[in-house]
């Protein structure tokens, strides 16, 4: 298991949240395993209500957890988005912010999430067939989240902020490779 401090940028800052932590973990069958876990004042974050699992597009635009995935030196990558609500995004992109619309449906992740009285966990398990299949190179994770302030102002939290404004996107953020999380030998990566 590897755990990592994802930080706010510096542009949006969150007093109220004293930490923002991801586990990831690997499965048995080559999948992946996260939990976010947030810490943060008693009502300080706006939290979207529970919803029938299901694909939506926006969740960005309030609280989510965020995971990127793609080969070393290919353009191409996945994006998943996982709301508190219940709801998930996955998305292909060719490059930087080009969707590619030739791509196949992307397995729904299987998500749980939990509040407590010092702030909430959510769990995603991403079956082996969502992320990207490498044959040369190691897959490298940019985990991310969006938290929406009770105010309704957005914070940006990430494992590393490359530019002047919250991007996710970009490659630089991608700070952590699968082989780091220690991927089962029966998987490619």
């Amino acid at each position: 298991m590897t755990r990592a401090q994802l930080i706010s940028h510096p542009a949006t800052p969150a007093p109220k949240v004293s930490s923002l932590e991801v586990a990831l973990s690997p499965a048995a069958d080559g999948g992946l395993a996260l939990r976010f876990d947030c810490r943060c004042r008693a009502g300080a974050l706006r939290l979207p209500q529970a919803r029938q699992a299901a694909a939506a597009d926006e969740l960005w635009r309030h609280t989510c957890c965020e995971l990127f995935a793609g080969i070393a030196g290919e353009a191409a990558y996945r994006e998943f988005n996982y709301s508190p609500s219940g709801q998930w995004a996955a998305y292909s992109f060719s490059d930087y912010r080009v969707r590619d619309a030739a791509a196949p449906n992307l397995i729904a992740p299987r998500i749980l999430f939990a509040p407590d009285s010092a702030g909430w966990t959510l769990d995603a398990r991403l079956d082996a067939a969502a992320l990207p299949k490498a044959s040369t190179g190691a897959i490298e994770l940019g985990v991310a989240a969006v938290l929406e302030a009770a105010d309704g102002s957005l914070s940006y939290w990430a494992l590393r902020h490359a530019v002047a404004r919250p991007d996710f996107h970009r490659r630089e953020t991608f700070v952590l490779r699968l082989g780091e999380v220690a991927v089962p030998s029966g998987h490619q990566a």
